[in-house]
């Protein structure tokens, strides 16, 4: 069993755990930047054009200047770069769970739109011939041969991959709309690795409702126990029982917490993807923005 759920997490854990790292050492550098900008933005001192007091009682009345205000300019700013949709739901530009970037209150329908492209879109059809493929090539020992050998093991494995997909987006989406759970990742407003690292894997457990209130996770425990238990209707004798259902259900719930890691520290490997030039090289059907 050991070698069969290393076949199908080796090539995930593998790629978040490279982005987690090139996280963690590119986020003292993001938070030097905006400790700059922020002092960037200062005031001079203008006391000493001050008018003296008597110079002011013999002056009329003048309108008073406006303070300049950035919030509407970088509000501006913020949305011509693309990073966030009028929904406050950021572009899920590599696959990813959105994350909020405005405190909007979702409707059922964008949140059957955020499932169905999860569900159902690219990703989730391509990605799992990895999987399989990553299967195919480790089998478990006690597997037979239609599960082993040929392209009807390939088959049986896609369909396992998909199975185990779909059953926790599923899952995780009836949960969430019954139990008005905002399904979106929160990231944290710290910039410490070792804090924001805490709070994606405590948000695994408790995220927050429509209303922005902390709750327990439920969607995600029931989307784990789907795509754990699911296979006890398939799979081959010997990895349908119980005991190997709820190692798969670990997996699964482990998956959920790794990418909450990866969409926390996107603002910092994000771009080091971007300079690899690879969202030109993958099509704009695969990354919808989630509006």
């Amino acid at each position: 069993m050991t070698q069969r759920l290393s076949g199908f997490t080796n090539v995930p854990v593998l790629a978040l755990t490279a982005l987690f790292a090139a996280a963690v050492l590119s986020s003292g550098a993001s938070a030097q930047d905006l400790e700059k900008q922020s002092a960037g933005r200062s005031f001079p001192d203008v006391s000493f054009f001050a008018i003296p007091t008597k110079t002011q009682d013999n002056l009329p009345e003048t309108p008073r200047p406006r303070v300049a205000d950035f919030s509407g300019d970088q509000e501006h700013q913020d949305s011509n770069d693309g990073s966030a949709s009028s929904s406050g739901v950021a572009p899920n530009n590599f696959g990813l769970a959105p994350a909020i970037t405005a405190p909007q209150r979702l409707s059922f329908h964008d949140k059957f739109t955020i499932y169905a492209h999860q569900a159902f879109g690219p990703p989730a059809l391509i990605l799992p011939a990895f999987s399989a493929a990553m299967g195919l090539a480790n089998p478990p020992n006690h597997y037979p041969h239609d599960w082993r050998d040929g392209g009807t093991a390939f088959g049986n494995l896609y369909g396992d991959a998909i199975a185990r997909a779909a059953s926790l987006q599923t899952a995780r989406f009836l949960a969430g709309a019954a139990l008005h759970e905002d399904l979106r990742y929160k990231r944290s407003s710290s910039t410490n690795p070792l804090s924001r690292t805490v709070h994606a894997l405590v948000f695994t457990v408790v995220d927050k409702t429509d209303s922005g209130r902390n709750t327990i996770a439920v969607s995600n425990f029931a989307a784990a126990a789907a795509g754990g238990f699911v296979g006890m209707s398939y799979l081959p004798a010997g990895y349908s029982d119980v005991t190997h259902a709820e190692q798969r259900m670990a997996v699964q719930f482990g998956t959920l917490a790794l990418k909450n890691l990866a969409v926390e520290f996107e603002p910092q490997w994000g771009p080091l993807v971007r300079k690899l030039r690879i969202p030109k090289l993958i099509p704009e059907w695969w990354t919808p923005e989630h509006k």
